[in-house]
């Protein structure tokens, strides 16, 4: 299945907001001035809250979202601090988690009952395929679930069901995945779709072509993690760790679980400065600092920083290499000579079949490094050297794709 359909469907902050010119404030539209790091903005009023007037405000409310973009630690302190005031007050508190579909669910128990250990449970949950990004990242958020015993609910669906609805529809899915999914998916709702269809423009591509199937996808998605909470909750409170994109304007997760349960809920966006974004993108605007260096690897926008290889690919069936869809201008696979409709089958001798092969041969080197690709061009293989340098510090142009 086509890697790059999953990013495009990936709405995230960067359809939400605008990048200024000088990273020092966060602007809110209709707001004349800007806010600084740490600042805790209510939208409705403009006014800045204290820490302990934002966890006042959120005494009473049911489900509280917290949204981040994945590859900021910011946005993960600030969860767990809220995380932590929350089931301070309540510690029967219910923590739904984006990254995680209904088959998680028994690792997830195991893991906040103190059964597994990190790896096992990484390894159960198949975390470098699931999510990809540092588990550094979430590590102190989980670390926490476990001490506290909570209980986590797995709350996406399988990422396969969304990418082939953007593909051919929801009428396309067999009785078996539409099980799967929410029992009701709103396509109806119009200020949603206007905003689905400003980010479609950006994404279009050979495998996502409709956009009223890219609509459909990005409402299977919303609704169905609507539903999970709204199954899970009963008469309990409950944090949601979802992507900012899911929570702005309310009209993706928020709306759709109050539609089924009628349970009050804030959203809370944590921003990093040099962003600007509408008053009505959710209830409170955390301000922070851009993405920094964490656990040794720089971050970027989409995830962990990785050697810049220029391609999009999509598995084949049955392990036998990934199809390469497209090769990105002057990039280390163009220059080596990789073209489209090539299958890459090995990198230095190791198969590759999936993702994390490629992930797993790249990132093992350091500084500047030369791999060997093995090709099959229509049935003939050949073998071309494509020499990488790994990103750094100051940033390198990437593609949408990892690779």
């Amino acid at each position: 299945m086509a890697a790059t359909i999953f990013l495009c469907l990936c709405v995230s902050a960067c359809a939400v907001i605008q990048k200024l010119k000088m990273p020092t404030k966060v602007h809110i539209k209709g707001i004349s001035k800007g806010f600084e790091i740490g600042t805790i903005v209510h939208t409705e009023t403009g006014r800045v809250f204290s820490f302990e007037e934002l966890m006042a405000d959120l005494e009473g409310v049911r489900i509280v979202y917290v949204g981040e973009r994945h590859s900021n630690k910011a946005h993960h302190d600030i969860q767990l601090r809220i995380l932590k005031a929350l089931y301070e007050k309540d510690p029967a508190l219910l923590v739904g988690i984006e990254m995680f579909v209904s088959s998680d669910q028994q690792a997830l128990d195991q893991w906040s009952a103190s059964r597994l250990d990190e790896k096992t449970f990484l390894k159960e949950i198949d975390w470098e395929k699931k999510w990809k990004f540092d588990f550094g990242l979430y590590r102190a958020i989980f670390d926490f679930i476990r001490e506290g015993a909570l209980k986590v609910v797995a709350i996406n669906v399988p990422r396969s069901i969304v990418e082939k609805v953007a593909r051919v529809g929801l009428d396309g899915l067999s009785d078996e995945e539409r099980d799967q999914i929410a029992q009701e998916i709103d396509t109806s709702r119009e200020e949603h779709r206007v905003y689905v269809e400003s980010i479609f423009g950006a994404h279009e591509s050979d495998e996502i072509s409709a956009f009223e199937f890219f609509y459909e996808a990005q409402c299977v998605w919303e609704d169905s993690m609507a539903e999970a909470i709204s199954q899970a909750l009963n008469n309990k409170r409950m944090i949601v760790i979802t992507g900012n994109g899911h929570i702005a304007h309310k009209f993706g997760i928020p709306d759709r679980a109050f539609k089924r349960t009628n349970a009050s809920f804030r959203t809370i966006m944590p921003l990093a400065v040099g962003t600007e974004v509408e008053s009505d993108a959710a209830d409170y605007i955390w301000v922070t600092r851009a993405e920094t260096q964490t656990h040794g690897s720089w971050m970027r926008s989409g995830g962990p920083r990785k050697p810049v290889v220029g391609l999009k690919f999509k598995h084949l069936d049955q392990g036998k290499g990934v199809l390469i869809v497209d090769v990105v201008p002057k990039s280390p696979a163009a220059r080596a000579g990789i073209k489209p409709q090539d299958i890459l089958v090995a990198i230095d001798g190791n198969p590759v079949s999936r993702l994390s092969d490629l992930h797993n041969s790249i990132t093992r080197s350091k500084g500047v490094s030369n791999f060997v690709f093995k090709i099959d061009r229509q049935g003939k293989l050949l073998e071309l050297t494509v020499r990488i340098k790994k990103a750094n510090p100051a940033g390198t142009q990437t593609v949408t794709d990892p690779f």
